[in-house]
């Protein structure tokens, strides 16, 4: 068989590379686009958020089975599959014209499309190259996520602040299009006796991601425990009890979870091929692995979360100049990864010892983006903290996937790398959900306290004024403005009022980053302190 070269023999590359970048770009280029959606679709904070959410929720409950579904049908053709599925989800989600519109185009049709596309680009790569080049492949696959994560900001704010953010969508069919071509230089490789994924396995997993998250989001409308409100759902409210749906999602979610894992349990005796194996859960070095790279990636993901409601609400910086004031984040990181590498490989540093470095340095960037925060604040003011959490961040993080996937025999290499993508997901999602439902809950009760102590709104008037702060609080000050308050006096009183609800939120935001960052950093202590040889491993499996 005839060696490829130059050209020839990196073209394939290229594609899985583009496929990669656009599948994580979509993971950040909205953020800096929420207050133009909120505006546009005349939703609120906590809508956007499910978007946001709800896509990394969908990869990570599918990603094994869009990998299992890879294995039976052949790689090339799920990725060429997803691909146009992600393509009519992209199609339908610029033309979204509601919020709901937009949630069921970017988490059940994109969504689906991303979650077979992924999978099968690590699998193509190993298919089309051997030995170095392999190593090349994948250097190059690491660097497209972590680019695509920082041009997802200044693109996404670049196309919605100069034409619209539907742009933000629009772009990802022009790039199918190129992949689709692409794809004909693509070997097809599927498994020669592969095993049907278990679909119960499937619907339990994914259902009970889902109760969690949808628990933990709810949680900023009806409370953790006790409901605030009557729990409203297609136009039917209900009371349940007094209990808040929060608590009630988190428990069947928990449930269904551990149904999810009884079932393994049960395939395996059964000498049927699980969607996990419960062994992997074993591995105390593998699975402290996978947890850091879950909560690092809930911080990574909360505080690009944060950040924007601060700029945008805040400080009312429009699309494009968010993304620019999040740049010396993104640079930070970009920076950060190779020069870990750097440490690792030519000054010996323990990989161990560079994760809890990149932690440690990441707390304190947390702490110091958390005493940034006030109403005196500006785009430039925010960035030493911006700069300490992200090089943290980079430094940590590039180092995770090696350490953690060191820890397995070669012949769980496939499962675990599945696993540890899958946990990244679930991090990315939990991250999205829970630091911004923290976020929205501390906002409205901050709102409600000012306006029940302000000695300068008139009580008659406080009820109108609550429903009109709250309304421009959560919009981003996109909702429609209140009547002109009869004096200068009132309307100062309304803006510091709305402005001191935000910060708090966002305070409270950065108080969960910090404790999730501190948590990351006690569980990187049972990480291995170097990547363990293939022989080490087996030994210790037998």
């Amino acid at each position: 068989m005839e060696e490829k070269t130059g050209f020839r023999k990196w073209l394939p590359l290229a594609v899985i590379v583009l496929a990669l970048f656009i599948i994580v770009l979509d993971t950040t280029i909205i953020n800096v686009s929420m207050k133009a959606i909120i505006g546009d679709l005349h939703s609120n904070l906590r809508a956007v958020q499910w978007v946001i959410t709800g896509y990394s929720l969908m990869l990570a409950a599918f990603m094994i089975t869009g990998g299992r579904l890879g294995d039976i049908f052949g790689r090339r053709r799920m990725f060429r599959i997803g691909a146009l599925v992600f393509a009519i989800g992209s199609v339908l989600a610029s033309r979204a014209h509601t919020q709901p519109e937009l949630f069921y185009s970017v988490v059940l049709v994109e969504g689906t499309g991303a979650a077979m596309m992924m999978p099968s680009t690590a699998a193509l790569i190993l298919a089309e190259y051997r030995g170095k080049d392999r190593a090349v492949a994948f250097g190059m696959f690491g660097a497209a996520a972590g680019t695509a994560a920082t041009v997802g900001p200044l693109l996404g704010g670049w196309l919605t602040t100069n034409y619209s953010w539907r742009w933000n969508y629009l772009i990802n069919p022009i790039v199918v299009v190129i992949l689709l071509a692409g794809s004909l230089i693509l070997h097809e490789t599927r498994e020669r006796n592969p095993h049907k994924p278990d679909f119960v396995s499937i619907a339990l997993s994914a259902l009970g991601l889902a109760s969690v998250v949808y628990g933990i989001i709810e949680s900023s409308t009806y409370g953790w425990i006790q409901a605030k409100a009557p729990y409203e759902i297609f136009g039917h409210t209900y009371a349940l009890g007094g209990t808040s749906i929060s608590i009630i999602g988190l428990y069947v979610g928990v449930v269904l979870l551990l149904a999810f894992l009884w079932r393994q349990e049960r395939l395996q005796a059964k000498g049927k091929v699980p969607l996990v194996s419960l062994s992997i859960f074993k591995n105390k070095q593998f699975m402290s692995g996978t947890s850091v790279t879950a909560i690092v990636a809930m911080t990574q993901f909360g505080l690009i979360f944060v950040l924007p409601v601060f700029l945008q609400g805040m400080l009312g910086n429009d699309a494009f100049h968010t993304g620019l004031a999040l740049l010396p984040f993104s640079l930070s990181v970009l920076i950060a990864g190779p020069l870990s590498g750097i440490l690792v490989g030519k000054a010996n540093v323990a990989p161990k010892l560079m994760i809890q470095l990149g932690l440690l340095i990441q707390v304190v960037g947390a702490i110091v983006l958390h005493s940034e925060f006030s109403v005196t604040a500006d785009n430039h003011s925010i960035i030493p903290g911006m700069i300490l959490f992200a090089t943290g961040f980079g430094l940590a993080f590039s180092q995770l996937a090696n350490l953690t996937l060191s820890a397995v025999s070669v012949q769980q290499a496939g499962e675990a790398s599945g696993l540890n993508n899958t946990f990244r997901q679930v991090g990315t999602s939990l991250g999205q959900a829970l630091i911004g439902a923290l976020l929205i809950s501390a906002l409205a009760t901050q709102l409600n306290t000012d306006i029940a102590t302000s000695k300068v709104l008139p009580a008659v008037a406080k009820p109108q004024v609550a429903a009109d702060v709250a309304s421009a609080a959560t919009s981003l000050g996109t909702s429609a403005s209140p009547d002109k308050p009869s004096s200068p006096f009132i309307a100062g009183e309304i803006i510091r009022i709305k402005n001191d609800a935000i910060i708090k939120g966002v305070r409270t935001g950065m108080l969960a980053t910090i404790g999730v960052s501190i948590l990351a950093l006690g569980l990187s202590t049972q990480l291995p302190r170097r990547s363990l040889a293939p022989e080490d491993i087996d030994r210790a499996a037998k």
